[in-house]
């Protein structure tokens, strides 16, 4: 504003002559202008490749990835999604576990077939140890079908098995344990009154079956109704809506309804062997056995909880797949 004429007219002129030959665009660009490599090219000089699907090169020359779901220099490794599936050493540990306790069962079960005739195994009487046997292993065998998984939307079969194989065995368990101290306690009841009753095999066995077909019936309408099938989350994405990682689990559409039942039946069940092993707590040990079925029992009784939170764990805690199945074992193996 200030500026003396000629000078001002000079100024112009360069300014002027700048803008008509390109000078001052070499300038700006020089010192102003960010340069930025053509697309598919990275690299201080513009000599390094870029995808040009995935990424674009910043100011510095640096590929940048426009999506986490891709990496690499040149951003054109893909990332895997995270399917959260159970590691090999996790599947291999269930099967080894299950190995064991079928190992120890059988060895269990032709201990006391040789050993029926020795008045140790008659007082335990080998009809109710071979039961005892038979629903641990039933029971036991419900870890295999946890180990099946997919990748996709299944199907997967072991979703609907577990609670048949664990539902069945726990029936048949504590069933026949049921059943041992209802029939010594009913013996005593009637020698206490000078009595004669006789309890047949087949009176037992009745007794067993009746325990066992409420289950096989809740878990028949639960098949039938709204079987267990496999299912999976997309848990996370990137910008673009690309899944990052997804989470496989069983569920159905009333599967509290069914579990809420088995529970409160195994519940019933488990206060009607409580209440038995009270009355026949005076009882000695060497008619009833009352004592090694309390033992039983109650190893019955603390894995249950654990292992009715697992049919809920899966659901509730489905990105983290891997604790749930670490959870899960242990609580299986009881014979």
């Amino acid at each position: 504003y200030n500026m003396d004429k000629e000078k001002s007219l000079l100024l112009k002129k360069w300014m002027y002559t700048s803008v008509s030959n390109a000078t001052l665009d070499d300038l700006s660009y020089k010192y102003f202008d960010v340069k930025m490599c053509p697309l598919g090219l990275a690299g201080l000089n513009c000599d390094k490749n870029c995808d040009p699907r995935h990424g674009t090169s910043d100011r510095d020359g640096k590929c940048i990835c426009q999506s986490s779901k891709w990496t690499g220099e040149d951003c054109s490794i893909e990332v895997e999604e995270d399917l959260k599936l159970y590691p090999d050493w996790e599947v291999y540990l269930a099967y080894g576990l299950f190995a064991i306790n079928t190992l120890a069962c059988l060895l269990c079960f032709v201990w006391v077939h040789l050993k029926r005739e020795t008045r140790l195994v008659k007082m335990w009487q080998p009809f109710f140890l071979k039961f005892i046997l038979l629903g641990c292993f039933v029971s036991s065998a419900s870890i295999i079908p946890t180990t099946q998984q997919s990748e996709g939307d299944g199907p997967v079969y072991g979703c609907m098995v577990f609670p048949w194989l664990y539902c069945i065995g726990f029936s048949i368990t504590l069933g026949t344990l049921l059943s041992k101290i209802f029939r010594v306690y009913r013996l005593f009841q009637a020698a206490s009154r000078a009595q004669r009753v006789t309890i047949t095999a087949r009176e037992t066995l009745l007794m067993i079956f009746g325990i066992t077909i409420v289950d096989v019936a809740v878990i028949a309408v639960w098949s039938g109704v709204a079987p267990l099938h496999w299912k999976r989350t997309i848990t996370s994405t990137d910008h673009f809506g690309q899944p990052l990682s997804s989470a496989g689990y069983c569920t159905s559409d009333y599967w509290k309804v069914f579990v809420t039942i088995i529970v409160a039946w195994h519940l019933v069940l488990m206060l009607m062997a409580s209440y038995l092993c009270y009355l026949t707590r005076n009882i000695s040990s060497q008619f009833a056995g009352e004592a090694f079925a309390s033992f039983v029992y109650l190893n019955l009784l603390y894995p249950q909880q654990p292992n009715l939170q697992n049919l809920c764990f899966s659901y509730c805690h489905r990105e983290q797949i891997s604790s749930y199945f670490i959870v899960f074992q242990p609580s299986d193996h009881r014979c």
